[in-house]
């Protein structure tokens, strides 16, 4: 796939500095990509996206752009201090990171920009939630979250962020009257459903769910997982392509 009309920057918060990679126009949309990496399939789904008139953002995380991650970068991941991997109540380091990002894009798009979207999948899949710290966020959404590990029955139902960041995020929904959304399929074992049955009891009415239907997704050879990326099946009606529809009316909603 194409990528080289992707914008290339360096983004810097404290110690921790990675990439950005930008394309499109409207308002701003932050996708955190999954644990293979930047993967073609999550740049296809960036693309779908930028269709759909959004300026459009990807972090880069480990790995390089538009590659499998390969062994190494798994491992180097595992060591890494910017992500806790089987915490149950610790935010990552790197949030504070994107959180910094999130500022940097809003102030980038001016005054006229209602605020930022965000997306996270799988590994950042839970990250919009302590996100919601950073006020320029008005859009956020959870795929597949599945931080952290599934060690055990606690863990299935932790979310992977402290105490204090979930209650702000919390005070902030109420306040502000937000909406969040949430994407899982069925018969995910990598994002258990208890986690998402966490959020629900936490959040209540304000946290909308769609779980897609995963006896819909063998005849396609499709697994069970990324929603919007490598098991996503580019079909009319088919469950992830009105996902999709189903997340770009959100974005429009909150951001448009």
């Amino acid at each position: 796939m194409a990528f080289s009309d992707f914008r290339q920057f360096s983004h810097t918060y404290k110690h921790i500095t990675h990439p950005v990679y930008h394309k499109g126009t409207g308002p701003p949309v932050l996708v955190m990509h999954e644990l293979p990496g930047m993967v073609p399939e999550c740049i296809a789904f960036a693309e779908r996206l930028v269709a759909a008139g959004f300026s459009v953002y990807l972090p880069l995380l480990f790995g390089r752009p538009n590659k499998q991650a390969t062994a190494a970068n798994l491992l180097r991941l595992c060591i890494s201090r910017e992500f806790y991997l089987f915490a149950k109540h610790k935010t990552s380091p790197i949030v504070a990171w994107l959180r910094d990002l999130c500022s940097h894009l809003h102030t980038l798009h001016g005054p006229e920009n209602k605020g930022v979207g965000a997306i996270g999948m799988c590994l950042t899949g839970g990250f919009a939630i302590p996100l919601l710290v950073e006020p320029s966020l008005m859009a956020p959404v959870l795929s597949q979250p599945s931080l952290p590990a599934n060690l055990s029955a606690a863990h299935k139902r932790a979310l992977g962020y402290s105490q204090e960041e979930l209650q702000a995020a919390k005070a902030r929904v109420e306040a502000e009257n937000l909406r969040i959304k949430a994407f899982r399929f069925s018969a995910d074992k990598l994002a258990p459903k208890a986690r998402i049955q966490t959020l629900q009891q936490y959040f209540g009415p304000a946290l909308g769910y769609h779980e897609l239907p995963s006896d819909q997704q063998a005849p396609h050879g499709k697994g069970c997982h990324a929603v919007f990326t490598i098991d996503f099946v580019d079909e009319p009606a088919h469950p992830t392509s009105l996902a999709l529809e189903e997340l770009i009316a959100f974005f429009r909603q909150r951001l448009m």
